[in-house]
């Protein structure tokens, strides 16, 4: 299944399955200056950052959430100052757009893991908005079942990620931030990622699966995150 697929089909069951991808939004959240001017978010999805971002009196001008899923777009709160629009992070022509706009800041939250190109993401990212911050997901997510499947994670490594960002972007801070999420049996576990916007295109075959259910050591899905805050190269 293809990641724009994934999205629209289980949109309304990702906020009861994204417990990780929360914790990023809050951590991203609470490395932001209070005040941060017009913002984008970028893969704003059901609207979780705009969420924490007025639970926790943050000041914004203006609000622009794009996504590439319509059906997270339809659930992302709506407001006079808050403007909505379908884009992809892996085009050009949504850059443009976004660069229209003259933001301060630019947040995205998991969801740049998966840019095609992440060294163009982020140099149009620093193209956008003079400040940016962001939480993705890197390759080092669910490493046992990928090991036990032969399988290569369908998104970039964490030394991708970090090399990429640091090309257009004055760190402010670059962190690593590695969870655990506890299930009572394997199985649960792969029902828990089909549905949680984590597994993307990774469609295991039947025998791997199996080999999976039966081999897998652990209690708890593994996974390995990226927190990124800078200044943009090209407004400095």
């Amino acid at each position: 299944m293809q990641v724009k697929e994934q999205f629209n089909r289980y949109a309304k069951q990702y906020q009861e399955r994204s417990i990780i991808q929360q914790k990023g939004a809050q951590l991203l959240v609470d490395a932001l200056p209070k005040s941060l001017g017009s913002v984008i978010d970028l893969g704003c999805g059901n609207g979780r950052v705009f969420k924490l971002l007025q639970q926790n009196s943050f000041h914004f001008e203006k609000f622009y959430g794009v996504d590439f899923s319509e059906s997270m777009l339809s659930l992302h709160p709506k407001g006079k100052n808050i403007k909505l629009f379908q884009g992809d992070f892996n085009s050009k022509e949504t850059f443009i757009k976004l660069q229209s706009l003259n933001a301060n800041t630019l947040l995205s939250a998991s969801a740049l893991q998966w840019a095609k190109d992440i060294k163009f993401t982020f140099a149009q990212a620093a193209k956008t908005a003079p400040f940016g911050a962001f939480f993705l997901f890197s390759s080092g997510t669910f490493k046992t079942i990928h090991k036990i499947a032969g399988a290569n994670s369908p998104i970039h490594s964490y030394a991708t990620l970090e090399a990429a960002f640091l090309q257009s972007y004055q760190a402010k801070r670059v962190e690593k931030f590695s969870f655990k999420l506890p299930f009572s049996s394997t199985l649960e576990m792969l029902r828990y990622i089909q549905k949680s916007g984590v597994s993307g295109k990774l469609m295991l075959p039947y025998r791997a699966l199996k080999k999976v259910l039966r081999e897998y050591p652990y209690n708890y899905l593994e996974f390995e995150t990226a927190l990124f805050i800078g200044e943009s190269y090209d407004f400095s």
